[in-house]
């Protein structure tokens, strides 16, 4: 058995090759490769995170778009090699976003959100019945389309009478 080798690209994706390295036990023999997301934070400061598989990776008129299956996180959604969120977590940035302002305000009935294409904030902001009309305004229709049909989460909120969903530059 050879040394695990690890290849990294900077904000894309690496392999760790079938091996042993010292002081680590054997890899398990039934995988040929453990596929890894690794982010760089900063300088110092890289996450990475365990593929089960790549479902979509491509290119809009705007930005890098990839669609991964995360072992921990389930679909992750990265824009242009930064993570923007993950199926498990991502619902506490979004209540935290969304729902204090609109508990604070006394009476609220139109929301604007300025991008937003995944629509994890349309959908937090649809939660309150008083709501007339949520605006999202995104300029890239690909990705809020890409959204759409593979975030399930959120299939409701573009299903919504209430949205009105605006492509363009906000």
């Amino acid at each position: 058995m050879g040394e695990a080798v690890e290849i990294f690209y900077p904000n894309g994706f690496s392999k760790i090759c079938n091996g042993t390295t010292k002081n680590q036990p054997p890899v398990d023999e039934t995988r040929q490769f453990d596929s890894w997301y690794e982010e760089e934070i900063d300088e110092d400061l890289k996450w990475s995170f365990a593929l089960k598989s790549v479902l979509y990776k491509g290119s809009s008129e705007y930005q890098d778009i990839a669609l991964l299956d995360t072992k921990r996180f389930g679909k992750v959604l990265v824009i242009d090699g930064k993570m923007q969120s993950a199926e498990v977590d991502e619902f506490i940035y979004h209540e935290c976003l969304i729902h204090p302002a609109l508990l604070f305000h006394s009476n609220p009935k139109t929301v604007f959100i300025m991008g937003g294409g995944e629509g994890s904030a349309a959908r937090e902001a649809l939660r309150h019945k008083f709501i007339d009309e949520v605006v999202m305004c995104d300029i890239d229709e690909e990705v809020v389309n890409f959204c759409r049909r593979y975030l399930t989460v959120n299939r409701d909120a573009f299903c919504n009478k209430k949205l009105n969903l605006v492509i363009n530059d906000a």
